[in-house]
């Protein structure tokens, strides 16, 4: 098979879950000429599915030194970072991705959960605020594509507060009543 089978094959395996297996040909297509940031941006996604960070952050910082303008490839690491309890790395790949791509609206909430660990609550709740109009239409697909679930969102929002009551943020009406709204769907 040549380099480019291979990639498609290593895809096929992470879609349908095998993981291990995607690993194995996103590697053998790598030495067999692939695309290198592809290659690279792709198996350190099956890394991070995996949970294995180290070799996630490998991938990821390949595929910046083959493509330094990749948003994405930013993003990834950052969410590394996230997961090794490196929130200012994580904030800066976070604002390098939404540097190179203005509306990346995923980046721009991790940046907020980001800052709330680093217990920046200004900087997080700017970043917070800005997203909920499109949280609001597209929250339950971001969450599940994260593995995160509302009440981790409900947490960071709390966290957010820091003891203040949630309505020093300085929500709308229309924000405040979506955060009721997943509220009571949450109870439900």
């Amino acid at each position: 098979m040549d380099h480019v089978e291979l990639f498609k094959k290593a895809q096929i395996l992470f879609l349908d879950e095998k993981y291990e297996e995607s690993i194995e040909i996103f590697t053998k297509a790598i030495e067999a000429g692939a695309n290198p940031y592809l290659a690279h941006l792709s198996r350190g996604v099956v890394y991070l599915k995996l949970k294995e960070v180290d070799k996630a952050l490998h991938d990821f910082d390949e595929a910046i030194n083959e493509n330094s303008q990749s948003a994405r490839a930013y993003f990834f690491r950052g969410t590394v970072y996230m997961m090794k309890d490196e929130f200012e790395k994580a904030v800066s790949d976070f604002s390098k991705a939404i540097e190179l791509k203005s509306g990346y609206f995923m980046a721009r909430f991790s940046r907020g959960v980001a800052y709330a660990r680093m217990n920046k609550l200004d900087e997080a709740s700017a970043d917070i605020k800005a997203v909920m109009p499109e949280m609001e239409l597209n929250m339950q697909g971001f969450l599940d594509t994260h593995g995160i679930v509302r009440t981790e969102l409900f947490k960071v929002m709390e966290q957010l507060s820091s003891g203040r009551p949630l309505l020093s943020l300085k929500l709308s009406d229309k924000e405040i009543n979506t955060l009721e709204k997943w509220l009571k769907e949450e109870e439900a």
